[in-house]
């Protein structure tokens, strides 16, 4: 199971700390996404900007130099989780996020990649923590069948695939949070540190990883790509 995990991972819990979630970071995030957030109707959710890491702002407006935005400010242990327990096993810190999913809705399938890295067969790792609701509710798509997450661990940060179609139902009566790293960090580069993340991950939450080869993919994907 060590050989090639980051190749074949589609989904792990992450040897790293829970996320110390609060009632006042919950209450302040309620603030935020009405005050100061966005809308992304391809995954039907809102998104509050944390880190912009692609040369532009967090709404792909104005080039700016990397930075953490102006919500992060409010949200001083984000920050902190990130820099102490995200940034010294990535190369760059990829452009993060908290996304934002209403009570009873879903994210309809989609691929977190383009189809030019699709094409290509890239790794697309994408690094996530539930801050409210439920890591189980979250699955990824087959042509003939959908893969569950096998443990449902609160606050746990994962790893995921983003390179598979995968779908996200809030059956909660409250928004869901989550915590999320995307591109342009995406695994591929070599590092040792993400690489020895990983190893001490599979032994310690082995019960929880799902390997693509394991899943099959749906022939028809072409609306799971953002246009």
């Amino acid at each position: 199971m060590l050989d090639n995990i980051k190749e074949k991972l589609a989904f792990l819990y992450l040897d790293l700390p829970a996320f110390p979630v609060t009632s006042s970071l919950i209450q302040r995030l309620e603030t935020i996404v009405k005050e100061s957030s966005f809308d992304d109707q391809f995954r039907n959710c809102r998104h509050i900007p944390i880190y912009v890491s692609a040369g532009k702002d967090i709404r792909n407006n104005n080039l700016i130099e990397k930075q953490w935005s102006k919500e992060s400010e409010q949200l001083p242990e984000i920050k902190n989780y990130i820099e102490t327990y995200v940034k010294p096993w990535t190369n760059e810190l990829g452009r993060i996020v908290v996304i934002c999913t209403k009570a009873g809705e879903s994210n309809p399938t989609h691929i977190d990649c383009s189809r030019k890295n699709f094409d290509k067969q890239m790794l697309e790792h994408k690094f996530r923590v539930v801050l409210r609701g439920q890591t189980d509710n979250l699955y990824f798509n087959g042509q003939n069948t959908n893969y569950h997450i096998k443990e449902n661990l609160i606050n746990q940060p994962f790893v995921m695939s983003g390179y598979w179609p995968h779908s996200m139902s809030n059956n909660d009566s409250d928004m869901k949070f989550t915590l999320a790293m995307g591109a342009p960090w995406t695994a591929e580069d070599h590092n040792a540190k993400y690489q020895q993340l990983l190893g001490n991950s599979i032994k310690k939450y082995k019960n929880s990883y799902i390997s693509k080869l394991d899943m099959t993919m749906p022939e028809d994907i072409e609306s799971y790509f953002s246009k």
